[in-house]
């Protein structure tokens, strides 16, 4: 038998048609902030400020559970939801923290919080469904909705109301095609919490349209000022689905490990949807989770009291450099206003990376409402972090001088 042979530009194959790839993901823009992200990667010397990472290592207590599993041999699949003892825990976690009764049946584990917000998208809605986002945002929401075939609809939540919801706008937007309102407290990326008359404003809407309401509390316990309002403790009715992730409160980002609070009939289809996508995840991230929830709480406390001075100090470096926008009240994010350098948000940021080797995220990634303003990650080292805010005032400084 011969072998074959590579097609020759005589053969029938050359020259075909390539199969078509999927409109939908085509369509699909790269987030902004992933290009300031490769562009710093090829400064060795670059101060990162553009990252949503945790700076701490994980808590040791946790890395040793998840040492102990792989020891033990918790190396199979675990049930769709979740290991049933991580999500009594969990439940016992949401009715302590959050302050709405929840039991295991409630909970779904979920590959990190971006999981649990794309299980809730693939359950709810159907292609050609409008859901309505906060601007400013975190880009992830409107690329999961292109994904989907939904369309995204951005409400304002303007500086001037401290970067909470603009009601009255919220309630503009709705149309008869409207499904879902998606709200995020504490915010990313403003550090906003919402106060509760906002919350049950929003909730109000939802009611009257008879629309989902899906809550991301992925910060609910990096909190500095006020106290986060989870709606489900105002609204018991089935239509809020939460979501959490234990990314941000144990620095556990590449654990993947997050989980969504729901009602029964939605549950149900949250674990369809899982199971058609991953089966299960994974079981060794499940049993870190449970030692996290389990072990010394003192971490998260310790966590936040470091953000909280990281954030007095840029706040005292930005309200100098007239260049700050509000104090957050939780998450570990910044604004700061540049319009005066007379350039974009995106020109600023490459400019700022290239001539002052910062790296931050253009306010052009993160919704419409922010064409000149950049975001800041308070998750870096203290002395890396005053040293970047510096060299960001200066610039912007020498920016509106020499206009």
């Amino acid at each position: 038998m011969s072998r074959s042979t590579p097609a020759s530009s005589s053969s029938p194959r050359a020259g075909a048609p390539e199969p078509p790839l999927a409109p939908r993901v085509l369509a699909i823009q790269p987030s902004g902030i992933r290009e300031i992200v490769d562009a710093a990667s090829k400064k060795p010397q670059a101060i990162h400020l553009e990252a949503g990472q945790p700076n701490f290592p994980v808590p040791l207590h946790i890395a040793e559970a998840a040492q102990r599993a792989i020891s033990d041999g918790w190396n199979y699949y675990t049930p769709t939801a979740g290991i049933p003892t991580l999500r009594e825990l969990i439940a016992a976690k949401v009715t302590r923290v959050n302050g709405f009764r929840a039991q295991a049946s409630d909970v779904i584990c979920t590959n990190g919080g971006t999981g649990a917000i794309s299980a809730a998208l693939m359950a709810t809605l159907a292609a050609g469904d409008e859901v309505l986002l906060p601007d400013p945002a975190w880009p992830i929401y409107a690329m999961l909705c292109k994904l989907l075939g939904v369309e995204p609809t951005f409400y304002r939540c303007p500086p001037d109301n401290g970067f909470e919801p603009d009601v009255d706008a919220l309630a503009a937007a709705i149309t008869p095609r409207t499904r879902m309102i998606v709200i995020n407290s504490p915010n990313n990326p403003t550090g906003a919490v919402y106060r509760q008359h906002t919350v049950e404003a929003v909730l109000d809407l939802a009611v009257r349209h008879n629309l989902w309401v899906l809550s991301d509390e992925c910060y609910d316990q990096i909190i500095f000022d006020n106290k986060v309002v989870s709606p489900a403790r105002l609204l018991d009715d089935g239509r809020v689905i939460s979501v959490y992730a234990f990314s941000k409160t144990y620095s556990m980002t590449g654990w993947r490990l997050g989980y969504a609070v729901a009602a029964p009939r939605v549950m149900a289809s949250l674990i369809k949807v899982q199971q058609s996508i991953s089966s299960s995840i994974s079981s060794i991230s499940q049993k870190a989770g449970e030692a996290a929830l389990s072990g010394p709480q003192e971490v998260i406390g310790d966590m936040v009291a470091i953000y909280r001075k990281r954030r007095d100090m840029v706040v005292d470096l930005l309200q100098e450099a007239e260049l700050l926008m509000n104090v957050p009240a939780g998450a570990f994010y910044m604004m700061a206003d540049v319009s005066a350098s007379g350039l974009d948000s995106k020109q600023f940021a490459l400019r700022l990376l290239d001539e002052r080797e910062v790296a931050v995220s253009p306010g052009l990634a993160l919704g419409l409402s922010m064409p000149r303003a950049v975001r800041m990650s308070l998750a870096t080292q203290d002395d890396l972090l005053r040293e970047g805010v510096s060299r960001l005032c200066e610039f912007a400084r020498e920016l509106r001088r020499d206009r």
